[in-house]
């Protein structure tokens, strides 16, 4: 195996599965929790990430595949996607495109009421001419409008930040958000929060 990268939450190692080029995301303890309460914490996230990825690829989001989910060494067996990131394959020729594309399938997402909880240019590749989302690591589900609004308000401030050379680029992505079906009251509902930050 060959250790790829190294998170706060987890590592990734390129490896095989069946034959197969494969990811393995393995979660790491932490030393500051109790032993207990962090085997938990690894078993619960590890398994609600791995439903998430099948419950988003069910709905036409493109994932990793996953093979195999190991709740006792706390780690997900995946599809390996040799692919750039969005945030080195995006620039000004494609953002218009691309970021109209983001929409759309977190609209989706959304509809079926799954919060990717870390939604970043890092967090998507560039597969071909797929948008293929990754690490629901702090994904859950939620009918709420407010927790659909944080999901896109994180994601605005990652984009404003990585991409400032791009000012359109977020207005194309709230377009196909609501083109695809979002809800406007999602979309209002990130200037309150917005305006509460500010105020607090």
């Amino acid at each position: 195996m060959e250790l790829i990268r190294k998170g706060a939450e987890a590592e990734l190692y390129k490896t095989e599965f069946e034959g197969q080029p494969s990811l393995m995301k393995k979660r790491v303890s932490k030393s500051y929790r109790n032993s207990e309460i962090d085997e938990v914490i690894r078993c619960r996230r590890t398994r609600s990430e791995a439903k998430l990825l099948g419950q988003a690829r069910s709905i036409g989001i493109v994932t990793p595949k996953v093979f195999e989910v190991n709740l006792d060494d706390f780690y997900i067996m995946m599809e390996f996607k040799d692919a750039p990131r969005l945030k080195d394959a995006l620039e000004k020729s494609n953002v218009e495109s691309l970021a109209r594309g983001i929409g759309e399938k977190i609209a989706k997402m959304h509809e079926n009421n799954i919060i990717h909880g870390d939604l970043t240019t890092s967090n998507i590749l560039l597969h071909n001419k797929d948008l293929v989302f990754i690490d629901y690591g702090l994904g859950f589900l939620s009918k709420k409008i407010e927790d659909k609004a944080v999901d896109l308000l994180v994601f605005k401030k990652t984009f404003e930040a990585t991409h400032s050379d791009m000012p359109k680029g977020w207005d194309f992505i709230i377009d196909g958000y609501l083109k695809a079906g979002g809800e406007q009251d999602v979309v209002d509902r990130i200037e309150a929060i917005e305006k509460r930050a500010r105020y607090h």
